[in-house]
């Protein structure tokens, strides 16, 4: 089959990084809540029939690293089966192992095509992170839901100029995260600069702009950046934040860039939802996404 034939799911049954952070646990039920409402999805594009299921990372220990270690492993392969790949958590901290499983598909694709001038070939790896939180917290000493971002960007899977920060809001983040931000030059697009439908425009040219700059694109969509009425079940709910309508049209405009490779859903905690109804927002997303990119 071609790479535009099919996609990949891999689930991430982890909430260890948002228990060493304080929130709510029970994000490690997201990917089968997830998978339960998405079995349910019917339509006229091919989504359900190209599903490469990959199955779940596991077995899941206390060790964050370990399991880190493991959910790379799998993205990374999953991903080179099809070239095209979602990933369901879990906590936001495996928006790390969803970027360095990309990473690592695409040193290795790289390789494979051009030997060894792919020593002196650099990947440039792109990222918008739909998010009320900026997510680059400090490992201390270990990484948390919170620190996807720092540990991609310390160990240069992603360079600070090819990421943005989309959905932000202020009172979400301490001090220090938003010096971290400013010593990065790192983009960030508030949420009060996005009321008043101002979202899907301001989205699509981050889209444009990491796009043409990077290889490939990684959206990571944690749910928390959706308002509480729409997604009750995550682990850190928002007052304010996306409609449902906000991210699906966000994620059909992902799925129509050639440049975006992967989707990751993250924070979906079935304890706190009502009536599935974040579990269908997930799956819901992660459908639009697909069925744009298969008709590319």
């Amino acid at each position: 089959m071609s790479q535009r034939s099919k996609w990949s799911l891999i689930g991430i049954p982890d909430h260890q990084g948002v228990i060493h952070v304080g929130g709510r646990i029970g994000t490690s039920r997201g990917p089968s809540a997830f998978r339960s409402c998405f079995a349910r999805l019917k339509g006229r594009d091919p989504v359900q029939a190209t599903l490469y299921e990959c199955g779940n990372v596991g077995p899941i220990s206390p060790d964050i690293e370990e399991n880190h270690r493991n959910a790379t492993d799998l993205i990374c392969n999953g991903h080179r089966a099809s070239g095209l790949s979602v990933v369901v958590g879990g906590g936001h901290d495996h928006g790390y192992s969803h970027l360095l499983g990309i990473y690592r598909a695409l040193e290795q694709d790289l390789s494979k095509n051009l030997g060894d001038k792919a020593d002196s070939r650099k990947i440039k790896l792109g990222c918008i992170n739909i998010d009320a939180h900026l997510d680059v917290r400090k490992p201390s000493p270990t990484p948390t839901s919170g620190s996807p971002f720092y540990l991609a960007i310390e160990s240069g899977v992603i360079h600070p100029k090819n990421f943005i920060e989309f959905g932000i809001q202020s009172q979400c983040n301490a001090l220090e995260l938003w010096d971290y931000i400013t010593l990065h030059k790192i983009k960030v697009i508030p949420f009060e600069d996005l009321r008043h439908g101002k979202a899907i425009h301001q989205f699509k040219k981050a889209l444009k702009k990491i796009s043409s700059a990077c290889d490939m694109v990684v959206i990571s969509l944690d749910l928390d950046s959706a308002a509480s009425c729409f997604a009750p079940g995550v682990s850190a709910p928002q007052t304010e934040g996306f409609s449902s309508t906000d991210i699906l049209e966000m994620m059909e405009h992902a799925g129509e860039d050639p440049k975006v490779g992967s989707l990751g859903i993250f924070e979906l905690n079935p304890e706190h939802d009502i009536d599935h109804q974040t579990a269908r927002l997930a799956a819901t997303a992660a459908y639009h996404f697909v069925a744009r990119a298969l008709r590319r």
